[in-house]
């Protein structure tokens, strides 16, 4: 055992016996309890912390939450553990991964690469606002037994008409297979500030994200590995993951991402103090490149199609982009949605961004004309929408319209029910059109995407029922030799979902299940997938300390999968391997003393016992059995 990780066991133990020594004197001389609120979400009673989600540039009154400091989410330590999300994934956390429950959204404007990796590298979309009173700081790692590392850390601060927050997550994995060994960094801050009188602010904001990866393509000799329970016991494969080959034994990948925002705001008022709206002025940056290096090159995945060099692929990704945009609201960016029974909230203005790619080569100028709005009436209905078009270049006549209407049968109760419609007339990523490789080429022109979501649902407290029907027409993806493709019928998708926390007094579980079925297999999803969470707590040492002991479980039916290509970061089609029909089981043991929060989890407990069909993605296994530990602490001032 190596002394990082003796040092980890000693601060548990030291920090075990702080909190039960200190535990009531933390919470005011008495045991430290949680109160469930109207929606369901557990926040400390002495300082409650809400977060809402920003959203750039295209801001909406902000919707705060509690963060919930329950030790029934502590083992959800990674994004694909999360009962919220439900990935096809490459068996081992930070690498690339694809939604198995099908949605589709696109940003305005310019776009080179939609990367695969969106539980992990953040975007503007994904950047929070902390309502705090004076700080909040989040603490957590985690440390798999054999072969992985990961820590997240968050501080919020409030000082005056200050406001700054900032995370940082990390990842460390060598991987149990062959060349699977990644790092993942990523940093994002957000600072705002008011002058006292409300006159003038800016919101500042920047994201890094960084990834290398060891490409290993997959198993090539997957058969052996699936069928290893019957040819195991006569010496003729060793169990040992790294007795595997693979497709690619040297391959790397390395993508870098930077995205920084200002956006500052004047509020207009009349000489008699009348509030006549808001001035708003956005500029953002933002920079991708990726580099895929490989050598000693496998002819059989490559399919012996070389256009630059037979010896080594070095393929490069780089472009970067200048936004601005300039914007009339009658709310300011940071306004919180309002109480009121009757409110009319409206913004419009125009976007012009200038893109300029070396590899592969473009460079354009993009305007773009929006509008959006949110409107309550007789405090019951809550009418949204937006619309964007835009002019010029690749992206001529793109045109995007958002619109959705909510009924509230009880608002203290979270109890609604609503309709929505999404309609996208799109160009593709730019990678589909454009792309210059040592094993990939090609020079298309494409017709616009067409893309419709109509949706209904119902929600109570944080329950929520859905259903969703997709119309695809002109749909872009890569077929199996990852050359694109378009389907000229349209395509049809219909989905129901269901998201239930259940809390029964000590007793709590998430469920999350779909329901899918699309009329072309060019779009694969399941027919069914679904996840659990279930843990039940109990008190000892006079409710000083909290356990919790539960399990997870995750379920899909067997359907063909997209593949995964390392080289253009991209999913493709196939039909050749199905995956599914194989029960995720893991189980997990949280310990909370006050503020501080502690987990073991056992991961894939039924690798080996049922069977060793635990693939989400062709070609590329999930762990194996696997022990992670990790500690979440909480600061509060």
């Amino acid at each position: 055992m190596t002394c990082r990780k003796h040092m980890f066991f000693l601060l548990l133990c030291i920090t075990l016996i702080i909190g039960l020594k200190t535990g009531n004197a933390q919470s005011g001389d008495r045991p430290e309890e949680h109160k469930i609120d109207s929606v369901m979400a557990i926040s400390p009673d002495y300082m409650p912390v809400g977060v809402a989600d920003l959203s750039g540039a295209f801001f909406m009154p902000l919707v705060f939450k509690p963060i919930d400091t329950s030790s029934f989410y502590t083992s959800e330590f990674d994004p694909l553990n999360r009962t919220s999300d439900m990935y096809q994934t490459l068996g081992i956390y930070s690498q690339a991964h694809k939604s198995m429950v099908f949605d589709y959204a696109h940003n305005v404007g310019f776009s080179m690469i939609t990367l695969p990796f969106p539980a992990y590298f953040k975007t503007q979309n994904d950047l929070l606002y902390y309502d705090v009173k004076s700080s909040f700081t989040d603490i957590s790692a985690a440390f798999e037994i054999i072969k992985g590392q990961r820590i997240h850390v968050t501080h919020a601060q409030k000082i005056k008409r200050f406001e700054f927050n900032a995370s940082l997550e990390g990842y460390n994995n060598a991987g149990k297979f062959l060349n699977q060994a990644c790092n993942l960094f990523d940093i994002n801050a957000v600072a705002h500030y008011t002058t006292p009188k409300d006159i003038y602010g800016f919101i500042v904001s920047y994201i890094f994200n960084h990834g290398k990866y060891q490409e290993n393509g997959g198993l090539s000799d997957y058969l052996t590995f699936l069928n290893r329970s019957t040819i195991i016991e006569d010496h003729s494969v060793s169990n040992d993951p790294v007795s595997f080959a693979v497709n690619f034994s040297n391959a790397l990948s390395t993508i870098n991402t930077h995205d920084a925002q200002l956006q500052q705001y004047v509020n207009i008022k009349s000489k008699g103090g009348r509030y006549l709206g808001t001035l708003t002025h956005s500029f953002q940056f933002k920079k991708l490149k990726s580099v895929f290096f490989d050598y000693n090159l496998n002819n059989d995945f490559y399919q012996n199609q070389y256009y630059i060099d037979t010896d080594t692929t070095r393929d490069t990704l780089n472009y970067y982009s200048i936004v601005n945009s300039l914007q009339w609201s009658n709310f300011a960016p940071l306004d919180r949605i309002s109480d009121q029974n009757y409110f009319f909230r409206i913004a419009g203005g125009i976007r012009h961004e200038y893109v300029h790619a070396q590899m592969p080569f473009y460079v354009g100028n993009n305007y773009t004309l929006f509008a959006r709005t949110y409107i309550r009436l007789f405090s019951v209905w809550d009418l949204f929408g937006n619309i964007a078009y835009s002019f010029n270049n690749y992206n001529r006549n793109d045109a995007i319209a958002n619109v959705g209407a909510t009924f509230a049968i009880d608002r203290k109760r979270q109890h609604f029910i609503g309709l929505s419609a999404e309609f996208y007339r799109v160009s593709p990523d730019y990678l589909y059109t454009y792309y210059i490789g040592n094993h990939n080429m090609w020079y298309l022109e494409w017709p616009k995407e067409n893309t419709m979501k109509l949706g209904a649902y119902w929600t109570m407290l944080n329950y929520k029922l859905s259903f969703n029907y997709f119309m695809l027409d002109n749909h872009l993806y890569l077929d199996e030799t990852c050359t694109p493709q378009s389907v000229d019928k349209g395509i049809h998708l219909v989905q129901l979902n269901l998201q239930a926390p259940i809390r029964i007094k000590d007793f709590y579980m998430d469920l999350n299940m779909s329901l899918q079925h699309s009329t072309n297999s060019v779009v694969a999803v399941p027919l069914f997938t679904g996840k659990m969470r279930a843990a039940y707590k109990f008190r000892i040492f006079k409710n000083r300390l909290r356990i919790q002991v539960g399990t997870d479980l995750m379920y899909n039916t067997q359907y063909y999968a997209d593949a995964y290509n390392p080289i253009l970061h991209q999913f493709h089609h196939q039909e050749r391997f199905s995956v599914g029909n194989f029960l995720y089981w893991n189980m997990f043991l949280s310990l909370q003393v006050s503020r501080l929060s502690f987990f073991v989890r056992g991961g894939n407990l039924l690798d080996g016992i049922t069977s060793y069909k635990y693939f989400t993605t062709p070609y590329y296994p999930m762990q194996i059995r696997d022990v992670t530990i990790g500690i979440t602490w909480r600061f509060y001032d």
